[in-house]
């Protein structure tokens, strides 16, 4: 069951008219619709969700797109992650793969594992010219665990000479050195 669909249930088990909180999956969905309408950046998010998977309804990936491009314009980095996600495969909308380029590097800067990851592959299959821009990212993605971003590292070092690997190492150590505590 993705995120969603859990806040969905939790939601609709714990509500009871008394309290007026909400007691069925349509209730919960007005809830979420109006608070994504209001501006909150989770509810926008959980909502693009539940129309991306079809939470108990059709999926409705041009709406999904949609909520989660607000979220993510407010700086939600998991709807930044998904609607990255969309653009790439063309879900909802045309391919667009230099937006999700452009989704993906403020949360990959900011250290998120999975869009360090997706970057970097990105990177590696589709810009031959940001290899070592490739390397920083799947590198901070594998030391951080990201077993995808160690297999296309490993890939990566296949190709790249031993200058772009001193390169490489130098561009992860000025990230280190910036996002030190």
């Amino acid at each position: 069951m993705g995120a969603a669909a859990v806040v969905l249930a939790l939601t609709l088990a714990a509500g009871s008219p008394a309290t007026g909180a909400t007691t069925t999956y349509g209730e919960a969905m007005a809830w979420y619709g109006a608070q994504a309408e209001a501006g909150d950046a989770e509810a926008q998010y959980l909502l693009a969700y539940a129309l991306e998977n079809g939470v108990r309804s059709e999926a409705d990936l041009e709406a999904a797109r949609a909520w989660y491009t607000k979220a993510a314009d407010q700086g939600h980095v998991r709807a930044g992650y998904r609607l990255a996600r969309m653009l790439i495969d063309g879900r909802g909308g045309p391919r667009d793969r230099a937006a999700a380029e452009g989704r993906l590097e403020p949360l990959a800067e900011a250290g998120d594992e999975a869009s360090q990851s997706l970057l970097g592959y990105l990177l590696i299959h589709d810009n031959l010219d940001k290899w070592i821009e490739a390397y920083l990212w799947l590198t901070l993605a594998a030391d951080s665990g990201d077993s995808f971003a160690a297999t296309n590292l490993a890939q990566l070092m296949r190709v790249l000479s031993a200058e772009d690997v001193v390169a490489g190492e130098a561009e992860v150590a000025a990230w280190r050195a910036r996002h030190a505590p």
